[in-house]
């Protein structure tokens, strides 16, 4: 029986409910998911059998997805407004707090080890997964290409705002770290980076929180098979980048030492996943760019196909620009080259 439904009004991609109901007289708690519009039946085949894995194998802190009655793990309802219809799926529902979003986070120092700690676990973890279904969103390489035509398209067509004009000013400094992102990872050295499921969205939002613990990892709709140190780098600028006026896009050399060290210490020694190769370390500031270009294209795209409020976006725009500058810069990339030989590795662990 329902008891109470609310919305959560911190998502900004899908649409979200958290439910109360009673059965045989005790409460339960869930979280109803709308998808969002596009949305590919394969694709939460692929997102729903990754999480009903990790939960299986105990590995992280994730809410199951409960089955209808034909075993099928989503619905695709049509309500009477609506053409194409939308896909829902029910979640249980995760205890803790919400304490950050992806805007501004400062993790303290034992929630940083907790983060690299986890997610080190979820990539060994699915690491022997056989999905079902696949993600039809590009791999890194491919999708840098898209993310600078966009870039170009949008500059070609401003919808009149101060967005416009901040992209307009930079316009030159994004395209020149978009290629030379990109010639980074054509090196036949990158391509050969190894691949795993990756989440492709771990930022701090994404966590709950008990205290220091961390009791829940969420929003696996992102997912996808890709480079594993690209999803080490996308959260390395989710975690450690500031976002205060004075040194905003600068990367906290410190907090990116302390993830990338549990990370590391994770999976050094165990019979399963291994850590970080040299490889993956020597192309750690080339990843966090991509990381930065890749929710760059989340903010351009939709600020280009939504009705969004252009002073909002504007303050995403001008922190991609932000990073983009710190890490174009010779000697900050020199400083954090200079942090990574020190890292815990299989071969001359530290």
């Amino acid at each position: 029986r329902l008891v109470h439904q609310a919305k959560d009004e911190r998502g900004t991609v899908n649409i979200s409910f958290f439910v109360d109901t009673i059965q045989d007289g005790q409460p339960r708690k869930f979280f109803l998911r709308r998808y969002k519009r596009g949305v590919q039946a394969e694709e939460l085949l692929f997102e729903h059998s990754l999480i009903n894995h990790i939960v299986r194998q105990r590995a992280c802190p994730a809410a199951r997805v409960h089955a209808t009655r034909d075993g099928r793990t989503f619905l695709h309802l049509h309500r009477p407004d609506e053409a194409e219809g939308a896909f829902y799926a029910v979640f249980d529902y995760l205890p803790g707090e919400d304490r950050y979003t992806w805007v501004g986070p400062r993790c303290t120092r034992p929630e940083l080890l907790g983060a690299g700690r986890l997610l080190a676990r979820f990539h060994e973890a699915v690491s022997t997964l056989e999905p079902q279904g696949k993600r039809v969103e590009p791999k890194t390489l491919e999708l840098l290409e898209v993310i600078d035509g966009l870039w170009v398209d949008g500059h070609r067509r401003p919808k009149g705002t101060d967005f416009d004009s901040y992209l307009d000013a930079h316009f030159d400094l994004v395209r020149q770290s978009i290629a030379e992102t990109l010639d980074a990872l054509r090196e036949p050295k990158a391509r050969a980076l190894p691949q795993v499921i990756i989440h492709s969205d771990y930022h701090p939002g994404n966590l709950k929180f008990e205290g220091e613990e961390i009791s829940g990892l969420v929003d696996f709709d992102w997912a996808k098979v890709d480079l594993r140190a690209f999803d080490v780098g996308l959260a390395l600028w989710y975690f450690c980048v500031s976002w205060e006026a004075e040194v905003d896009g600068e990367l906290r050399l410190e907090d990116a030492r302390v993830f990338l060290e549990a990370y590391q210490r994770q999976l050094l020694g165990g019979p399963g996943y291994p850590p970080l190769s040299p490889a993956e370390i020597c192309y750690l500031p080339d990843l966090v760019s991509s990381g930065n270009i890749y929710v760059l294209y989340w903010t351009i795209r939709d600020y280009f196909n939504k009705d969004v409020d252009p002073e909002e976006y504007l303050v995403y725009l001008k922190h991609h620009v932000a990073s983009a500058r710190w890490l174009g810069r010779r000697e900050n990339r020199d400083g954090l080259r200079a942090m990574l030989p020190s890292l815990p590795m299989l071969n001359g662990a530290r």
